[in-house]
């Protein structure tokens, strides 16, 4: 495959990605509403933009965080089909991160890893489909159909949901992260049965 085709289809799929996440995170991360009392009392404008600041900067964070391991995946993806090795090793980079973790720690390093792999497959099927201008056209080549895309979603979802379930165990961040986490889980549910009706109209 031709170098220029490969990063081609990586800036389609990294565009995705981030839509994806930022999706996500809108409709995660509560968005400062605007009262009337912005209109009767203006000095109030200042802590709204406080606030509007915040909460782009909290959603920046989230995207991070959604994509972390998925940067990972298509990094040693892209890394294998140009026949290079610079994408840093994911265990190694995680250990210096965590370096007094427990068992429960290591779980999540290795549920992290099942996810990675399972990302790297997905990914190497799109980045090498040919001739493709947008994510539809992707999908679509390298699953074939419905079905066979369905089906990479739900073992996607469910790896997901064994990461996050670790992190939570791991980390115990407290009731908030709980509720975060299931509100993440059934909006990518939503935004996934769109995305493959949307694909395979």
């Amino acid at each position: 495959m031709e170098i220029k085709e490969l990063h081609k289809n990586l800036r389609i799929v990294e565009e995705y990605e981030f839509s994806f996440a930022r999706r996500l995170g809108k409709g995660v991360i509560e968005k400062p509403k605007i009262s009337v009392w912005l209109v009767l009392l203006p000095i109030l404008f200042v802590h709204y933009a406080q606030r509007i600041r915040q909460y782009k900067a909290g959603l920046q964070q989230f995207c991070d965080g959604v994509q972390h391991t998925r940067k990972f995946a298509l990094g040693e993806t892209v890394d294998e089909l140009q026949g290079t090795a610079q994408t840093p090793d994911y265990r190694s980079s995680f250990l210096r991160g965590h370096p007094d973790g427990g068992p429960a720690v290591e779980e999540v390093l290795r549920q992290q890893l099942a996810e990675i792999a399972l990302l790297r497959d997905h990914f190497r099927r799109l980045l090498t489909i040919t001739s493709a201008d947008d994510y539809g056209v992707m999908v679509r080549r390298a699953y074939g159909t419905e079905a066979a895309y369905r089906d990479f979603l739900e073992q996607l979802e469910q790896v997901e949901e064994r990461v996050r379930l670790a992190v939570l165990q791991a980390f115990q961040p407290g009731p908030a992260a709980q509720e975060v986490e299931d509100r993440m889980t059934r909006l990518s549910k939503v935004l996934r049965e769109e995305e493959i009706r949307f694909i395979f109209r």
